[in-house]
């Protein structure tokens, strides 16, 4: 014979508290590298030298993270090989941060019935007064400085030749 289980409303109370607080957890800002780290590579002029994809924790209703895992774009930084100079190496830098007001309600629409509420979401991306997001030139001399740091990346030059370079990469601030 069995015994039944008796569960108390304060004991379901706080089992539903814990569930709900530990699928909400604080809002995480997330870095995707499109190139591999630490490896040597390879790249002529024309070619990105590596491409930082930042993402973030789509935020719910209360001020925590998605408990389905939803992501936000927070924008991305790129450097490509422009040139080469002798020694000198032409690099353009873009770096690209954006904001969005998307939350969960926004994006998986839970009380929308055809068009009895709509839903307007808001993304911007930070540029200084009168400027377009056009790239950063820098002219790095590579027999005076091996390495250069952007966005918590570091590209270290290995060897430069006139049409191509070799290089590899490091991620500062690893997750």
């Amino acid at each position: 014979m069995k015994r039944a289980v008796v569960t108390s409303p304060i004991l379901t109370s706080v089992v539903a508290i814990a569930l709900l607080t530990t699928g909400c957890g604080a809002i995480r800002s997330h870095r995707q590298l499109e190139q591999p780290v630490g490896v040597h590579l390879t790249s002529g002029i024309g070619g990105t030298l590596f491409r930082l994809n930042k993402t973030g924790d789509l935020p719910n209703a209360f001020g925590g993270r998605d408990i389905w895992g939803g992501k936000i774009d927070k924008g991305f930084a790129e450097m490509k090989l422009v040139g080469i100079e002798d020694q000198t190496v032409v690099l353009d830098i873009l770096d690209i941060n954006r904001q969005s007001s998307e939350t969960t309600m926004d994006r998986y629409k839970p009380f929308q019935q055809s068009a009895v509420v709509g839903v307007d979401v808001r993304q911007s991306v930070n540029l200084r007064s009168g400027e377009t997001s056009k790239p950063y030139r820098i002219r790095l001399n590579t027999r005076q400085q091996q390495d250069i740091v952007i966005s918590g990346i570091r590209v270290k030059f290995i060897e430069v030749q006139p049409y191509s370079v070799r290089y590899t990469i490091e991620d500062l601030q690893p997750q």
